[in-house]
């Protein structure tokens, strides 16, 4: 393993791990995963790891924090708060495109469905579990997008297919980008930034953080990016908070609006995962001379 887990947070009831790319959260006791990693870690220490228990969970490919407990007071609390939704998770993805957006809040249903040996989360127009997110656009490059998502649901896969299902996928992300978008990362790039939640034991507002990746900030460089200096900071918390949302657009701009509409409908929309396909451009009509 290229990467090794660290340490964020440990007190008498969690500890916080950032997990690197590539290993499990959970496996067979056989497998190394961050939760026997983590056992052994504190084995060597003199504890007992029969007592470390996983809170929650991430893919293999999703780097981040992961937290666990140290009794099993502590693991039944915390198990609550995230099936209450008492949690603040937050996501940083690397995309390609870059969302048509710079915020936006996503509301969708999903749906698992089979595929292969495994699962994945459809986009279905009802009868799905309702998934909320919050999301915004906090660094562009030519081709990639440093996207922050913060769901409101813990759905499997809800980051994944929000932003796939915005046009967006996540660049890695064979599942719900196909093999193009497979090629433009070695690994689905999808980080786990911050938890933020009631402490189980002592009531105290808890937050921790996992620093971004390498691998992250090499794409965005090599992509022609520049991170932000704050990832943190959240620009807006409700679209009505940007004035042109409050304002209505002029008539002149409406009219640009329906103009520019009207050209794009002219367009055949581009089938994904298509190699070599282009589009049908339907031919200017002769107009006045200039």
């Amino acid at each position: 393993m290229a990467l090794q887990p660290k340490i964020l947070f440990q007190d008498e009831s969690l500890i916080a791990m950032d997990k690197p790319s590539g290993l499990l959260s959970h496996g067979a006791e056989d497998v190394t995963s961050a939760l026997t990693w983590l056992q052994a870690w504190v084995a060597a220490k003199g504890e007992d790891p029969a007592q470390i228990h996983l809170v929650h969970r991430l893919d293999k490919e999703t780097s981040g924090v992961l937290l666990f407990a140290r009794s099993e007071e502590a693991a039944r609390l915390a198990n609550e708060a995230f099936r209450e939704r008492r949690v603040l998770k937050v996501y940083l993805a690397l995309t390609s495109p870059v969302p048509g957006l710079r915020w936006q809040r996503a509301e969708l249903q999903l749906k698992p469905r089979k595929i292969g040996g495994g699962e994945f989360m459809a986009v279905v127009p009802s009868d799905g579990l309702a998934a909320a997110a919050e999301v915004e656009v906090l660094a562009r490059g030519r081709r990639f997008g440093l996207v922050r998502v913060i769901p409101e649901q813990g759905r499997k896969h809800q980051v994944r297919a929000t932003l796939a299902a915005l046009g967006a996928p996540i660049c890695g992300d064979f599942l719900y980008g196909g093999p193009i978008v497979k090629k433009l990362a070695p690994r689905t790039m999808l980080h786990a930034r911050a938890l933020e939640l009631k402490h189980p034991i002592t009531g105290e507002h808890f937050v921790v953080r996992a620093p971004l990746p390498p691998d992250f900030r090499a794409l965005m460089a090599e992509d022609g990016g520049t991170m932000p200096s704050d990832l943190d900071r959240r620009h807006r918390t409700a679209p009505l908070k940007d004035d042109r949302a409050r304002r209505p657009p002029s008539p002149v701009v409406q009219q640009r609006q329906v103009d520019r509409q009207r050209a794009q409908a002219e367009l055949v929309a581009v089938p994904r995962g298509v190699p070599g396909f282009r589009p049908h451009v339907k031919p200017k009509t002769p107009g006045r001379g200039r």
